[in-house]
């Protein structure tokens, strides 16, 4: 009796969501031995590929800055922004109306391997919403808050919640800007970091905010803030657009 055999080449595994978000550390350049950390993320729009974080957590950065990220095989990385920025430039681009900041990661020379892995983690720009989910969505807000997951090992930490709000104008330094509440209230280090709504069918992601911080009254009760993603892929679509 003869026997055939065939092989099939194993498939990749799909990137899990909560993968494809990366962090920024920072250090303090006036204290050697202080840090900043924040969460970002990425996404590709007309083959151009953008990092969004929280604008508030983009002035705390520098080419110094690395960029730590699980790759598409599950290896942790990282690559300094000097890397993609070569100049003394500012490469954000802070939102006038809200709190977020966009940076076009560029094709460079020798760049090429971290490029392909970010672009391999990035979200369509068709995956970020039009328009807010209606309170009580369930969400699930990803980064690295208190610098959970943010060690040798890259882990984005993932907490399910809720929207709370409808888009809101709300009070700020600069007048007002449109804020989304959820819940749960979740840590420092988790700005910058993308809420997804929950329970998708496998291989969708939405995006329908990014965590930018916390209100709190004399009380100790807590909601976070998010910005609204239609205000993020609105500023990607006009500068994917731009010359």
């Amino acid at each position: 009796m003869a026997f055939s055999t065939s092989i099939n080449a194993s498939e990749p595994e799909p990137i899990e969501a909560w993968d494809r978000v990366v962090c920024i550390q920072s250090q303090v350049e006036s204290k050697p031995d202080t840090g900043k950390l924040c969460s970002a993320f990425l996404v590709t729009a007309d083959e151009r590929l953008f990092l969004v974080t929280a604008g508030h957590a983009s002035a705390e950065t520098n080419l110094k800055s690395k960029l730590r990220y699980r790759d598409p095989d599950g290896v942790t990385q990282w690559v300094s922004l000097k890397t993609f920025f070569r100049t003394s430039t500012n490469p954000w681009q802070r939102n006038e109306q809200s709190d977020f900041a966009i940076a076009e990661l560029p094709s460079v020379d020798g760049a090429e391997t971290y490029r392909s892995h970010l672009s391999a983690l990035s979200i369509s720009l068709n995956s970020i919403c039009t328009e807010t989910p209606p309170r009580t969505t369930e969400i699930v807000a990803v980064g690295f808050p208190l610098a959970i997951g943010a060690g040798d090992v890259i882990s984005p930490v993932a907490v399910v919640g809720h929207i709370a709000s409808r888009e809101t104008n709300t009070a700020n330094s600069w007048g007002h800007e449109p804020i989304v509440y959820c819940s749960p209230a979740l840590a420092q280090g988790t700005s910058g970091g993308p809420a997804f709504l929950n329970n998708q069918p496998d291989g969708e992601l939405t995006v329908v905010g990014m965590h930018i911080g916390v209100v709190k009254d004399v009380s100790g009760a807590k909601l976070s803030k998010m910005v609204p993603a239609n205000l993020i892929r609105d500023q990607i679509s006009s500068q994917a657009t731009d010359e």
